[in-house]
């Protein structure tokens, strides 16, 4: 696993956000002060700023996860409390100094993708703060949840890439043309949300991985058993030079989103580089990794990283960003290791409910078949548990199935224990008629005592695609 990097922000209003947000925290939580800095940033400056080279808005998906009572809605407390001061100016009793600044916190839930194209249509760039994210995902990814959420959950896939230059989200036609919404051009939404570790990871089931949801955010996964000591003196209020940052930013931002115009931020060429041989170094990991969730997660990384540097930059020097080294290595760390959290919890087994637990079990099972017919008797892993006539015939002893998949991480961690997980899953092979138990004179008849199964529909296995990718050249292998 990759050692936890130092999560604070090189110098910048950014990590000046970051610092506030954390020390007027009762609890200060590094993991949740650096997301709702980010969050409040991105919401900031998501759509008038765009990414060194391939232009992306600097728009981030974020997800805080923290036990119960660590101090979680200090995230959310902090970015009303910079905003608000923002909106105040330097003297509480006058008018407000930029009541335009409070767009940039939009709404917490929306009702329906309609709900989130009329908010879309009168601002484009916000934060949405969602204090019980676990929760929101269950309810809009859940399987018996209403059209009305899983559409949402479909939008939020459509929006994250459209803040983009020249991006777009379709509008919605209507039987009643009054009622029709229109195109809307680069909308900007970053989502802070937070939740326990068991809310949040029970989320993430296979297909939200798969559809590229869950590998939309950036996941701060504080742990578990590392409480934060309280804090005696927080900071009621942001030092001077932060507010005058920000309300300078919050006008920039707000009248490049008026007149439609971005600035591209600018990165050094070693920072260019460095940016460049991450991008490279993921994709090589997505083209050898065998499994397609870890694949998945690593999809997004390298342009969440080109983002957090560039929210870095327009935290020095809002007019002329431009990215260093320092903030690129920074970027670049932290998504290492932020991705590698959720890999680790991934190869633990602990994510997903009992039923994607069982999903992932099957198709563990379905893998191990399908080695075992595709591959040449002395290509088994284990042909010692297996006879030559048995290969052949396409019998799998019990044994070899324990050994193949009894140590994976979706059956070590399997309810109640390896072994009935295998069990299970067995007993559901032979009810959809893929497998069948065999009898005591037959495994006599191939030399072995022991629980054995064959395969009864052999073609089901071999037509998957992973079967393609092993096939061997002689067809005749393959015939029942």
């Amino acid at each position: 696993m990759t050692p936890k990097p130092n999560l604070l922000p090189p110098n910048s209003a950014l990590r000046a956000a970051v610092d506030y947000i954390r020390d007027q925290a009762t609890y200060p939580i590094e993991e949740v002060a650096l997301g709702a800095g980010l969050g409040l940033f991105a919401g900031i400056a998501g759509r008038a700023y765009q990414t060194p080279g391939r232009m992306a808005g600097l728009n981030l998906y974020i997800m805080v996860a923290a036990p119960t009572g660590m101090g979680k809605d200090a995230g959310r407390q902090g970015m009303y409390s910079l905003l608000d001061a923002v909106v105040r100016g330097e003297n509480p009793h006058a008018a407000p100094n930029m009541p335009s600044a409070r767009e940039f916190i939009g709404p917490a839930r929306f009702a329906s993708v309609p709900a989130v194209m009329r908010h879309l249509e009168k601002v484009r760039s916000f934060v949405s703060i969602m204090t019980e994210g676990g929760k929101e995902f269950s309810r809009m990814t859940d399987p018996r949840a209403s059209s009305h959420d899983r559409d949402v959950a479909t939008k939020w896939l459509d929006i994250y890439g459209s803040s983009s230059f020249g991006g777009v989200v379709g509008g919605t036609a209507y039987a009643n043309a009054s009622d029709n919404i229109g195109d809307v051009v680069r909308p900007a939404v970053t989502i802070y949300a937070e939740g326990t570790q068991k809310t949040v990871y029970a989320n993430y089931t296979d297909n939200c991985v798969s559809d590229g949801l869950w590998p939309r955010f950036m996941m701060l996964d504080r742990n578990e058993n590392d409480w934060p000591q309280i804090n005696e003196y927080p900071q009621y209020e942001p030092s001077p030079e932060l507010v005058q940052y920000l309300t300078a930013l919050c006008e920039r931002s707000h009248t490049l989103n008026q007149q439609d115009q971005v600035v591209q931020v600018g990165a050094a060429d070693d920072a260019r580089d460095a940016l460049a041989a991450y991008e490279k170094e993921t994709r090589r990991i997505m083209e050898t990794c065998g499994d397609d969730v870890v694949r998945a997660l690593w999809t997004r990384s390298a342009l969440r990283a080109k983002k957090l540097a560039s929210l870095v930059a327009v935290g020095v020097h809002f007019d002329m960003p431009t990215v260093t080294l320092e903030h690129a290595l920074w970027a670049i760390n932290l998504e290492r290791y932020t991705v590698g959290v959720v890999i680790g919890r991934v190869s633990r087994g602990e994510v997903g409910g009992d039923e994607n637990n069982e999903l992932r079990q099957a198709e563990e099972l379905k893998r191990t078949v399908v080695n075992y017919l595709v591959a040449e008797y002395h290509e088994l892993s284990n042909a010692g548990r297996v006879t030559r006539s048995m290969h052949a015939a396409h019998i799998i002893p019990w044994s070899y199935l324990l050994s193949g998949v009894g140590r994976r991480a979706a059956f070590k961690h399997g309810k109640p224990n390896p072994v009935a997980a295998l069990e299970r899953t067995v007993r559901s092979f032979i009810d959809a008629g893929w497998f069948v138990e065999v009898d005591q004179a037959t495994k006599q008849a191939h030399g072995k005592s022991g629980k054995a199964y064959a395969v009864t529909n052999a073609q089901y296995f071999l037509d998957r695609p992973d079967a393609e990718e092993s096939k061997p050249t002689n067809p005749q292998f393959f015939t029942e």
